[in-house]
């Protein structure tokens, strides 16, 4: 699919379309970016200022801008970084030379290229069984596309779905999507019904229309620097959206500062232990020190594998109960 230049009024076409049976406006909101703007906040400098309009591809630019804001801390070996890094600047600045723009590719090697190879490091971090192989991700809240550099590169077979509801980003993906090798279908520009299949590729959607999400089918959800800034209505609606796509045993990685969010007071591993996810892997390490956001991955839980752990952890309460009994009677 070629770039459309004009894809914000085909995005505000598709929500006009579907604004009264599938898009409420809290479903289609970033809290603490309308909380700033009501404040009449601004951020200084080349950066994205309204993330409700889009003047075209010069706004990837700022969007970098923003990712680029700090450098981030080096987590993992050089030589493990570096290939990703390149792989990564060679598509970007093909990209930026398309549109006959530029950027400072120093500052991006330190930030954003740094930044797409930890996450995709830390995706793909540990062996899991054949089962658990990532072959289907769900990008939720995809900034301007940046993850589907690496991954579509490396993996051609993958099929690869973000879903957005924000217009500034929303238009920056579509703008980045069809610039990828990968092919690309979009729902606000879709002739036909549209459809997230099993054939290999980029599909993007609005976050209105996760019905449109097979149940069962991703084997990975992304989401960095997202669910934090969201209301608390939109978050557990989310993590709802998630338990049905997620496959069983497919993993949630998330990658934020933790805690409550900068708006939302909900604390978000709470949310994700409420829901039934089942923490995996939980970096050892300092935020903004270490890393830049602490990752984590969760699973939805493989009934096989909790039935297992269950007959662990009762053999393991067993043999405590019986020490703890010959203790006492010493």
């Amino acid at each position: 699919m070629e770039y459309a230049p004009d894809i914000l009024d085909q995005f505000r076409g598709a929500y006009a379309r579907d604004e009264r049976r599938f898009a409420p406006q809290w479903l289609c909101a970033w809290q603490y970016q309308d909380v700033r703007r009501r404040r009449g906040e601004r951020y200084a400098g080349e950066l994205p200022q309204d993330f409700y309009t889009y003047g075209g591809p010069a706004d990837l630019v700022r969007w970098f801008n923003w990712c680029a804001a700090s450098a981030l801390p080096d987590y993992f070996r050089h030589e493990s970084v570096e290939p990703l890094i390149d792989m990564s600047l060679r598509f970007d600045q093909s990209l930026l030379e398309r549109h006959a723009l530029t950027y400072d590719w120093d500052s991006y090697r330190r930030s954003i290229g740094r930044y797409n190879a930890q996450d995709y490091i830390l995706q793909n971090l540990y062996p899991v069984p054949e089962r658990y192989t990532v072959k289907r991700i769900l990008d939720f809240g995809a900034g301007y596309g940046r993850q589907a550099n690496l991954w579509t590169q490396r993996h051609p077979e993958i099929v690869y779905v973000a879903m957005d509801a924000i217009p500034l980003s929303y238009c920056l993906q579509h703008l980045y999507y069809s610039h990828l090798r990968s092919s690309y279908s979009d729902y606000v520009l879709a002739a036909s019904p549209f459809r997230v299949r099993e054939e290999p590729g980029v599909y993007h959607l609005p976050t209105w229309r996760h019905d449109l999400l097979p149940s069962g089918f991703f084997d990975m959800v992304v989401c960095v620097q997202v669910l934090q800034e969201l209301s608390p209505k939109l978050l557990l609606h989310i993590l709802d959206v998630f338990w049905r796509v997620l496959r069983p045993g497919g993993a949630l990685y998330v990658r934020d500062h933790e805690g409550p969010g900068p708006k939302n007071r909900l604390i978000l591993d709470r949310c994700l232990e409420a829901h039934g996810f089942d923490l995996e892997f939980h970096a050892h390490a300092v935020d903004m020190k270490d890393l830049h956001g602490i990752p984590r991955v969760w699973r939805k839980p493989d009934p096989e594998v909790m039935a297992s752990r269950r007959w662990t952890r009762a053999g393991l309460m067993s043999r405590c109960a019986r020490w703890w009994k010959a203790r006492r009677l010493r």
